[in-house]
């Protein structure tokens, strides 16, 4: 009976924390990559986070009100990598507007 407990609190969740999601990640000129978005996916930033000490990126979210498509995009020294994109966005805070 030690040995389940043992194993479903320490060795599962221990297994399930060590995955990594292995996608690519694209990475070109900030103007291309904001070209495409804005231009042809129209897209536009509802979010920007800027990075903390050493880390001087800033990353963008970017969304399709219309197509509910979003990107998130980090930009560094002129460059851009687009991070992650999909589909059926939708708003979680309906709070007040800042």
């Amino acid at each position: 009976m030690k040995k389940i407990l043992f194993i479903l609190l320490f060795a599962i969740p221990n297994a399930m924390a060590q995955m990594q999601l292995m996608k690519p990640i694209i990475c070109d000129k900030a103007e291309l990559i904001l070209g495409a978005l804005i231009g042809q996916g129209q897209e536009l930033p509802t979010w920007i986070g800027r990075g903390d000490g050493e880390d001087t990126s800033q990353t963008t979210i970017l969304v399709n009100e219309k197509t509910k498509t979003w990107t998130i995009v980090q930009f560094e020294k002129g460059r851009a990598c687009v991070l992650g994109s999909g589909v059926g966005s939708r708003p979680i805070f309906t709070g007040p507007v800042l």
